[in-house]
């Protein structure tokens, strides 16, 4: 690190994928012969480490660094709990939407600008299933876009002050907002898309056989015009789509997205120099293109880390010649144009992020409209009416997590 030449790190391995976890509270606890601790590490989910605490509070030097105003506002707030601040996110791994541009220009639908909006993109599905739905082609294949951005997208023109904070499932920080009248009316399109057939949540196999003769996704065998898709899955098959296609920023201004977090152990020696080691991990504009020069160089090796088209957490703006800072960087143009979109930058500041690793808790509202979602999705209810119910279990599922936290926290201290 150039700003920072004092700072020697040595790589410690502690385990791979969800082992990481178990293996470093193995350490902790002193349940193994190895025992020594990271200073800096990924987290898998902040509330498996709170009640252990081996987590520093980093709060102190993020209020204090100045460069900490160009991460974006939708990250700048996960991680906390109680007013400290445990994790920073590292990167950000976005919903990418996919356009099928042969199957549109076979409809007479000319592909979208990367500022294209919600309106468009529904008016281009509908276009399609107009032209070719009998032939089964399809305008828009799932639907979580409706329950993750679409809220967002509403807030945003209703409260823009209020819509600025909502996350993935209209988390405000504090609360879900399933009964808000953007988060209904969100639903209430996405039924309407259902029913009038442009929009299709999924296909069974015997429908898929009927439809098109093979059991094969019909997004990847060039039956669906739009999709949206975490860019770590779409990596697996993009090279083997045979008709052009393009990746997209969401609609409206707003996509949708999960991050990696790492944080300081409590038990690091010298936590200021691990701070500057995890904001180059994070939010620093010389780590985050010295990331992106290494995933370039070794990406073949790496494949699994390297090429799971993460973005940045920060915009650092323009030089003098227009050029960006950062997003000018992102070496992903070459797979497809849309990538490099700068337009990705403004709508990741915007994003509707699920932030089940930072948010503690997050993942039982989540469950609990996931619990209904079905009978929506089948048509056999319909989300006006359920709203309030959903809305009330989902916070008691919340509140009652965060009151078992606090009850594991305690446990441990007196122990």
């Amino acid at each position: 690190m150039e700003k920072y030449p004092n700072i020697t790190v040595e790589m410690m391995p502690v385990g791979e994928d969800y082992e990481f976890e178990t293996n470093l509270l193995a350490r902790l606890e002193g349940s193994v012969d190895d025992n020594q601790l990271p200073d800096v590490f990924l987290i898998n989910r902040l509330e498996n480490l709170l009640p252990y605490n081996m987590l520093a509070d980093i709060g102190s030097f993020f209020d204090h660094d100045d460069d900490a105003k160009y991460m974006f506002d939708s990250l700048k707030d996960l991680g906390l709990y109680k007013g400290k601040r445990y994790c920073l996110p590292t990167f950000v791994y976005p919903e990418i939407w996919i356009i099928n541009k042969d199957l549109l220009a076979s409809c007479n639908s000319p592909a979208p600008k990367y500022d294209w909006t919600w309106e468009q993109m529904e008016s281009i599905a509908k276009a399609v299933y107009a032209a070719r739905g009998t032939e089964h082609k399809i305008g828009v294949f799932g639907t979580e876009q409706y329950y993750f951005e679409l809220p967002k997208i509403m807030k945003l023109k209703d409260n823009p002050t209020e819509g600025a904070k909502w996350l993935a499932y209209g988390f405000d920080g504090t609360k879900f907002n399933f009964d808000d009248l953007a988060y209904i009316n969100a639903m209430a399109k996405m039924e309407q898309g259902l029913s009038e057939g442009w929009l299709v949540n999924a296909l069974d196999e015997e429908t898929l056989s009927a439809y098109y003769g093979s059991t094969d996704d019909p997004r990847y065998s060039g039956q669906v015009a739009i999709w949206r898709e975490p860019a770590w899955s779409f990596k697996n098959v993009m090279a083997d789509l045979l008709f052009e296609w393009d990746v997209y920023p969401g609609p409206s201004g707003v996509t949708g997205g999960n991050t990696d977090i790492a944080g300081v152990c409590q038990l690091c020696e010298n936590k200021a120099a691990a701070y500057q080691l995890l904001k180059w991990m994070s939010f620093d504009q010389e780590g985050i293109i010295t990331r992106y020069a290494l995933y370039e160089e070794y990406g073949n090796e790496l494949y699994m880390s390297a090429n799971n088209y993460p973005y940045p957490v920060s915009d650092y703006g323009y030089n003098a010649r227009g050029e960006n800072l950062i997003w000018d960087h992102i070496p992903y143009t070459e797979t497809a144009p849309g990538f490099g979109a700068v337009n990705f930058a403004e709508s990741l500041r915007n994003g509707a992020i699920k932030a089940n690793k930072e948010i503690v808790a997050w993942d039982f509202g989540e469950n609990t409209f996931k619990d209904y979602l079905a009978s929506i999705l089948n048509g056999e209810a319909h989300y006006a009416t359920l709203y309030e119910t959903i809305q009330l279990a989902a916070m008691q599922g919340y509140n009652n997590a965060l009151a078992a936290l606090e009850e594991s926290i305690a446990s441990h201290q007196n122990n």
